[in-house]
């Protein structure tokens, strides 16, 4: 009732959409007038943090340039311990994993909003990464493998220093997933989701940020086509952008082995699955990077 009233229009039809991280139902709602809005609402009481974060994106959203592709606004409703936010409704689909058209339009869409400044209430995008010390940290809890054994500490080393290499004014989505998307096949365009993340930073951080995703969620064509498109993202990027990907690898494992969740037991598993996935393009980057560092041999 109080959506409606904030839309001014009767709801008269709604379809459950399932998927993503935030504890709370999210659906597609059809208006009296024609519209079709998408809504989430999150519950404080059972989880604040989600709920901080639904206002904080209500409020990252009314400042984004009209050119950037996101949804827009329409409501932001409180109601007790429950916020929802409505927002237009994004054209396109939601894939189950990565293809190369979706990859082609998400790079673009990405682009476009990098070429834009972040709005000055946005904060420095350090401020929206966390746990980026976790190889450091796995190294001082022991490695749990022979894995880890040989690349945690090469890769600790790789990302130390990452808030002073990831400063920049561009506007980051810093969250870009292939469920943080809508892809229309008929144009191949894309909508970025889900801004609670937004921030100021290096214009280079949504494309790498993809490229883990695409191996840690997969590839239509399987998982060697995954890494291969991962790096090839990245290759045509600043080496910052690499050691981006080894840092998120790290952020994921030690997430994993660290942080349970008791509103979403299977979010450890995701993260941990996400992390085993990323290992043959870590190690690869690992060795470009250390490749890249090492003196030429002397004539």
């Amino acid at each position: 009732m109080a959506v409606a009233e904030a839309l001014g229009s009767e709801i008269v039809g709604h379809a459950d959409l399932h998927g993503g991280m935030s504890p709370g139902p999210a659906a597609g709602l059809r208006l009296a007038d024609g519209r079709q809005v998408f809504v989430k609402a999150v519950s404080a009481e059972v989880r604040a943090r989600n709920h901080a974060m639904v206002r904080q994106e209500s409020a990252i959203l009314d400042v984004l340039p009209a050119s950037v592709p996101a949804p827009r606004r329409l409501a932001t409703v409180e109601n007790g311990p429950w916020i929802a936010l409505v927002t237009t409704w994004a054209t396109g689909t939601t894939e189950k994993v990565w293809t190369d058209a979706s990859i082609a339009a998400v790079v673009h869409a990405c682009r476009t909003a990098g070429e834009h400044s972040a709005p000055g209430t946005l904060p420095p995008v350090a401020e929206r990464i966390f746990d980026f010390d976790g190889w450091a940290r796995v190294l001082e809890l022991g490695a749990g493998d022979d894995w880890e054994a040989t690349f945690a500490g090469p890769a600790a080393d790789l990302v130390a220093g990452w808030d002073r290499w990831t400063v920049g004014g561009a506007l980051v989505h810093r969250d870009i997933r292939l469920d943080n998307t809508t892809v229309d096949a008929e144009t191949g365009s894309a909508v970025l989701l889900d801004w609670a993340y937004a921030a100021a930073g290096a214009p280079w951080i949504d494309i790498a940020q993809l490229a883990a995703d695409v191996v840690a969620t997969g590839h239509a064509l399987g998982q060697q086509s995954a890494t291969d498109r991962a790096y090839r993202l990245l290759q045509a990027l600043p080496p910052e952008a690499s050691r981006f990907v080894v840092g998120l690898a790290g952020m994921w494992c030690i997430r994993a082995a660290t942080i349970p969740d008791t509103v979403m037991p299977t979010i450890s598993a995701w993260r941990r699955a996400r992390s085993a996935a990323l290992r043959p393009l870590v190690a690869r980057l690992i060795d470009d990077l250390r490749a890249s560092t090492r003196p030429a041999p002397s004539s």
